[in-house]
This record gives C-alpha cells, sequence and structure tokens, in this order.
C-alpha cells in the first residue's frame, strides 16, 4: 500500500508542478482522478486492515477449533454421572398376555402409580402393595428402550 500511496503523491506533485489552471475542464479531470485515486488507497488500507483482523479471527478459531476436536473423547461422549444403568420389571398383562416393561424405581415411588398395558389399558401392577412384586430383571441402558435388545 505504501507504494500506491507514494506514487499518488508523486502524481499530486507533478500536478501541482504543471500548475494546472482551476477553471481548465481537463485540469478539473486531472485532479479529481488523482483525488479519486487517493480515495482508493485509503479504502484499500482500511480493507487490509478488516483482512488481517479477520485472518487473526480465524486463526484463533480454527486453533480452538483443533483444541475441541483433540479433546478428551471420552469427555465429550462418555456417560454422564446421572446417565446409569436402568433397571426393568416385567409383567405380563393378565388379559392380553403382553410383556410390559417399566422402570424399577417405580417401586419405591412414594405416589400411587398405576401401570397399564398399552395394548389393551388393564391395569398389570400398582405400587400401593396391593398387587405381588414383579420379577426384576437385568439392567439395561438409559439410553435405550425396553425390548430394544431384541430389535
Amino acid at each position: 500500500m505504501s507504494d500506491l500511496r507514494e506514487r499518488i503523491a508523486y502524481l499530486q506533485g507533478l500536478a501541482e508542478g504543471l500548475k494546472l489552471a482551476e477553471g481548465d475542464q481537463k485540469d478539473k479531470i486531472i485532479r479529481e482522478v488523482i483525488s479519486v485515486l487517493a480515495d482508493f488507497v485509503d479504502e484499500l488500507e482500511n480493507l487490509q486492515v478488516a483482512v488481517e483482523d479477520l485472518e487473526m479471527y480465524l486463526e484463533e478459531f480454527e486453533e480452538d477449533f483443533e483444541d475441541f476436536e483433540e479433546g478428551d473423547e471420552e469427555e465429550f461422549f462418555s456417560e454422564a454421572p446421572g446417565d446409569q444403568q436402568v433397571k426393568y420389571i416385567e409383567v405380563e398383562c393378565p388379559k392380553c398376555h403382553d410383556i410390559i416393561c417399566f422402570e424399577e424405581d417405580i417401586l419405591d415411588d412414594e405416589d400411587v402409580i398405576e401401570v397399564t398395558c398399552p395394548n389393551c389399558n388393564q391395569v398389570v401392577f400398582v405400587n400401593d402393595g396391593s398387587m405381588p412384586l414383579p420379577e426384576r430383571k437385568k439392567e439395561k441402558s438409559g439410553d435405550s428402550a425396553p425390548g430394544d435388545e431384541d430389535l
């Protein structure tokens, strides 16, 4: 940019040395062209500064992104402390004989909860002590729905 600025200063010096007349149309055009060129150089310098700022920002962004990519993948993809194994209870519906699964936590819930068969709407378990405790099943991942292991 400094080369362009020097060349424009040279043109301005030449124009002054020619003693361009104020009223002459050709002289006005020459002065205006030199002025416009000077404005272009100013704008180019502003754009160059903006591009340099964007390049710095992009480099910082890339570094942060690389740090993110190189980070401990287990940290991002491991189970969170709340993602524990969920135990399910299986109960056979006395009416349609479907197997209904529900979380074991329902057994200990203080509120009365009725588990109904989604097929026939028959109540298959109530946690109020009026029904015998169903058989407990093995643990399953909290991410999968009951019965997904058969798919």
